[in-house]
């Protein structure tokens, strides 16, 4: 049996999938957000109920929000304290007694869909998930690629490009939660959208808002969405130009969005290399899914 669990803000996620990869059991419960030792116990039951229930060992996989240092296996969340600075691998494997994988959610998703979804098969890919943020893995060689400071695939804090504000000169400079001035994810996250929309219209809606306006051809939305395509297209085009990937797999709360696989092939070509093949730009197979799932198997590659 294979146990993952995905730590979020609000929520933890818990899935076990058995050998052949199929989805045996999954629940949701509430993240102790500011309290470490209730987590380890939540994720120590959690494991322990279902052992009991398949009558077996499972591996066990955590994927979360962040960064691990690679100096000393801590954790780097600063949007989750429970965990943060926390050696979550190494504590949550004494109460358990048996190994556990961690690695960051984006990685997870990533590694998810290299197994059987929207990447299944690749040499290479990027995943992006676009959400509050924008979270993104790499898959190399057969593995996830954490890099040297486990930042490999962190494509959310690229500077946006200059060709962007030579495009859109008026486009606010907004601060990343990282500190730093127009990170990418400040406007191609879903949360960017909503900025883009205000910046458009004056008015603040939550994203899915600002994309049935667009579908009713609302012109503040029309032109939202047209700027966050190239805001994303630029973005996406740095990566490309870095890891050249055979795939691009999106997930998130915006990623169902047909325009993006419409408009992403179009647009891109305008901010590469003339004459790059373009990868195949997918949505993710397992969805919301993804980042459990992911970190169920983690334990396939450790």
């Amino acid at each position: 049996m294979y146990y993952g669990f995905d730590i979020g803000g609000t929520k933890v996620a818990f899935a076990a999938y058995d050998g052949a990869l199929a989805l045996r059991q999954e629940l949701q419960v509430a993240t102790p957000t500011q309290d470490y030792e209730a987590l380890l116990i939540l994720l120590t039951e959690l494991v322990r109920q279902a052992d009991v229930r398949f009558g077996a060992r499972g591996s066990v996989g955590v994927g979360f929000p962040g960064i691990l240092n690679p100096q000393d296996g801590s954790i780097v969340a600063a949007n989750l304290p429970a965990i943060h600075g926390r050696h979550l691998e190494r504590d949550l494997s004494e109460r358990l007694d048996r190994p556990v994988a961690v690695d960051n959610d984006a990685n997870c998703f990533l590694w998810s869909e290299v197994q059987g979804g929207a990447a299944d098969g690749a040499r290479s890919a990027l995943g992006m998930t676009i959400g509050t943020g924008i979270g993104g893995g790499i898959y190399l060689n057969g593995r996830i690629h954490q890099g040297r400071n486990w930042l490999a695939g962190e494509i959310g804090h690229y500077p946006l490009p200059g060709t962007l504000l030579l495009k859109y000169p008026e486009l606010p400079r907004l601060r990343c939660g990282c500190g730093r001035l127009l990170c990418f994810e400040t406007l191609a996250s879903g949360n960017g959208l909503e900025r883009l929309y205000h910046h458009f219209s004056g008015e603040r809606l939550r994203g899915l808002q600002v994309v049935a306006r667009f579908h009713g051809k609302e012109p503040h939305a029309e032109a939202a969405i047209d700027c966050w395509l190239e805001v994303l297209s630029a973005g996406l085009a740095c990566a490309l130009s870095t890891l050249d990937p055979d795939v691009v797999v999106l997930g998130g709360g915006v990623s169902a969005l047909p325009v993006l696989y419409e408009q992403l092939p179009l647009r891109l070509p305008g901010h590469l290399l003339s004459g790059v093949a373009l990868p195949a730009i997918r949505e993710a197979r397992f969805g919301g899914a993804g980042g459990v799932r992911g970190a169920a198997l983690l334990n396939v590659i450790h």
